[in-house]
């Protein structure tokens, strides 16, 4: 090996955390998790706030009902959207109850993740604006699966050699989280297919996800 070989070995050579980056990884950590609660409880706040209200102040329980059943197909895409921002705040909670800290590549994918479920709240109001076309729910869906690759790549960087795991995580808690990362990017991506066959189609695949999440477990029961 030539001395400039060996020189941008070094170069680039990892070296080992020293005990300030490990206690300024744990406080970044705190910092994300705090960041991270707070993003998903706006978008949560929000997407509600994209349902339609009446016009007319004096309503009656007539009016009301009318009003509901004119509006049923605004509220369905809604309720996916809380249902999936739920599902991955749970999710996080899981992914980050397992690190220890976090480091600057971990960050950065943290909150690529938060641009990314920006971006699907973002989607979801456009597609109420505009009376969800296909290519509105394509948008949804293609979001969904930004979200759901940012949680993976976030796990798989954190787990690899354990650089950020708690110690008390074993490898099979490991395993056992990447694979049930997969059940949401799976769901969205079926749902970005279906978008094109329209609205129905597109609403009634975001139904397949019960059955790719037992899929998954028993994926995960199988390797055990």
């Amino acid at each position: 090996m030539s001395r400039k070989q060996r020189k941008l070995n070094q170069l680039f050579k990892r070296r080992p955390p020293s005990e300030a980056d490990l206690q300024r990884g744990t406080r970044q950590l705190r910092r994300i998790e705090s960041l991270v609660d707070c993003v998903y409880a706006l978008v949560i706040v929000l997407i509600v706030f994209e349902l339609p209200l009446p016009a007319d102040e004096g309503l009656t329980a007539v009016s009301v009902s009318e009003f509901l059943r004119a509006h049923v197909d605004a509220y369905l895409p809604v309720l996916i959207a809380i249902v999936l921002v739920v599902l991955y705040w749970t999710q996080n909670n899981v992914l980050f109850g397992n690190l220890s800290r976090t480091d600057d590549l971990h960050t950065v994918i943290s909150l690529l993740q938060i641009f990314s479920l920006l971006l699907y709240f973002y989607t979801v109001g456009l597609g109420l604006d505009l009376d969800n076309p296909p290519s509105a729910l394509a948008l949804q869906s293609g979001a969904v699966v930004l979200v759901g690759l940012c949680s993976l790549a976030g796990w798989s960087y954190a787990s690899r050699n354990r650089r950020l795991l708690a110690p008390e995580v074993s490898a099979e808690e490991i395993r056992e989280v990447r694979i049930r990362m997969l059940a949401e990017p799976i769901t969205a991506l079926i749902t970005l297919v279906c978008a094109g066959f329209g609205r129905t189609a597109w609403e009634v695949a975001w139904l397949s996800y019960p059955l790719i999440a037992w899929i998954v477990k028993r994926r995960v029961v199988g390797d055990a």
